[in-house]
């Protein structure tokens, strides 16, 4: 992964990502949200492809390929991301520096290198979707400090008698629109 200063434009060009994490095949964006002084949007793109909100679904229906893959490190893979989610706390500052650490720290804190393995199931590589899920955490952390959906997906995913109906369903709540 590649992490750089935003280029890209939206809004008619008058919103600029604050940063972009540059994978082989897909970019993600992050712009300054209108929710709250720190809030944050996020964008991605694959190769070619027009960019995109993520919605949970899209992470949640790539977990469970993976976790048909290979379910003992998806789910090592998913307690390390709800450690994750456990630890957030709002966002303090947005800037290309703050989210460029956190990301960084991050992946060096759950040791991202040890769920490559995973990368052959699904579309996104786990480097991908950490950035992604972390970034979906500090959001609805930011806004909402009593935020659950994000953790409530990674909770059902995680249970012994997972319930697709219940995950699906419940990944995809539609909430916000951005």
């Amino acid at each position: 992964m590649d992490i750089r200063k935003g280029t890209k434009l939206i809004e008619n060009g008058t919103k600029k990502a604050i940063i972009e994490f540059v994978f082989t095949d897909y970019i993600i964006y992050v712009f300054q949200g209108n929710l709250s002084q720190f809030d944050i949007v996020i964008k991605y793109k694959k190769d070619g492809k027009r960019i995109r909100t993520p919605k949970h679904i899209h992470w949640v229906v790539d977990i469970m390929m993976k976790m048909q893959g290979n379910e003992k490190v998806t789910k090592k893979y998913l307690f390390a991301i709800q450690n994750c989610w456990n630890n957030c706390v709002p966002l303090l500052n947005n800037d290309f520096e703050t989210l460029k650490t956190l990301i960084e720290n991050g992946e060096k804190d759950i040791k991202i290198e040890q769920y490559f393995d995973l990368n052959p199931f699904g579309e996104y590589d786990v480097e991908f979707l950490y950035v992604l899920m972390e970034l979906l955490a500090l959001q609805e952390k930011t806004n909402r400090e009593d935020a659950y959906m994000f953790g409530k997906i990674i909770e059902e995913l995680l249970e012994a008698d997972r319930d697709i109906f219940k995950i699906i369903s419940t990944a995809g709540f539609s909430g916000r629109r951005g």
